[in-house]
């Protein structure tokens, strides 16, 4: 059995779509229920005892580097973030290849699972696949999903990322009567992905292979190279909309996120930090996660499905419902905040109404 001893987690992306909350911050650090999206990464690699993982990053790269060098959650794993400047997927892999020894996990940065990596390690050890995509079962596919189809031992005969109407209708033609385990539309590449270490060799012989899903993937079926999906029932969504962002809060709060759970004390079913000063007179509809350095005042309602972060202050009477609030954010007097996002150092003046999936920077 191969021992995977390293991960590159991807952490470049500019998550242009969830702007304005990726303004100033890069997507892998923008905050789900208080924990950045990298950590959800970064656990499921440790989990599966990879204890070295190189960190590509571009975008805001800085931010990234300085808070994975100084958060003690990170000091039993060796983390390596060089300096490059990639310009896909693939060709992030390509710049750090001479950091990777054997067989290797990719991941991504800015999405939300609890996919068991270590699971898919052992569907990949068990059978001899040049590399293995993880993927799920998603039930409203989309146009921006592309079409996979597996035979009976999961082993992948098409990939189209993105397909053109043309080759949908081209694919669909050709395989329907092949006997084939899964094909359709709503089949979508998770991005993890396992590679054997001869894939290094690839891309290092084609410079202009920069992406997995556009390039890579293709053309190793086009060679003949075995690649499998791990299909398996786990927690997955690609944040990159404010709409997706509040969900994949909302998510935690239910609990769906096998392993994650906010910081603070638990009461109720809700995260309380510390030294936060709530009157008495506030309603809390749980769940909800309360940072620390909280002042909620009176007659205010937090609840249901909300995120408070630390140094927040909720004047008189206001509502906070299915919202996220970012740190050091005032709310004035009588305001409505409803499945919104408030980034941080925002200060709302009295009376505001923020609703309909609105994010303010």
């Amino acid at each position: 059995m191969t021992q995977i001893d390293c991960a590159v987690i991807l952490a470049g992306g500019k998550g242009v779509r969830l702007k304005p909350l990726t303004s100033n911050r890069p997507k892998p650090l923008v905050p789900v229920a208080l924990t950045p999206m990298i950590d959800f990464a970064i656990k499921q690699i440790s989990d599966a005892g990879i204890k070295k993982i190189i960190v590509a990053v571009k975008y805001l790269g800085d931010q990234i580097r300085k808070y994975l060098e100084e958060s003690p959650k990170f000091k039993d794993i060796e983390i390596i973030i060089p300096e490059i400047d990639p310009n896909g997927t693939a060709d992030a892999v390509r710049k750090v290849s001479d950091l990777i020894n054997g067989d290797f996990v990719v991941s991504m940065a800015d999405i939300v699972s609890d996919i068991s990596v270590k699971k898919m390690v052992e569907f990949f050890n068990s059978t001899q696949a040049f590399a293995t995509i993880s993927l799920k079962n998603i039930d409203f596919p989309t146009k921006k999903f592309g079409v996979i189809l597996l035979d009976e031992k999961q082993n992948i005969e098409i990939f189209l990322e993105k397909p053109k109407p043309e080759e949908m209708l081209f694919t669909t033609i050709a395989f329907a009567h092949r006997p084939v385990a899964e094909f359709h539309q709503n089949l979508v590449n998770t991005g993890v992905y396992i590679f054997k270490h001869k894939v290094l060799e690839i891309l290092d012989s084609f410079k202009d292979i920069d992406d997995f899903g556009q390039e890579l993937f293709p053309y190793l079926l086009q060679e003949k190279f075995k690649l499998n999906g791990y299909v398996s029932d786990y927690y997955w969504l690609d944040c990159g909309q404010i709409r997706s962002y509040l969900w994949a809060n909302y998510d935690i709060l239910r609990g769906f996120v096998k392993g994650y759970y906010p910081p603070g004390n638990k009461r109720e079913n809700s995260w309380i930090g510390e030294n936060s000063q709530i009157s008495e007179s506030v309603k809390i509809i749980p769940p909800v996660v309360i940072g620390n350095n909280v002042i909620i005042k009176e007659k205010s309602v937090i609840g249901p499905y909300s995120v408070i972060h630390s140094d927040v202050i909720i004047k008189e009477n206001s509502t906070i419902e299915r919202s996220v609030i970012w740190e050091n954010v005032s709310i004035g007097r009588n305001s409505f905040i409803e499945k919104s996002v408030i980034c941080d150092n925002v200060k709302l003046e009295d009376d505001r109404r923020v609703t309909n999936y609105t994010a303010i920077g």
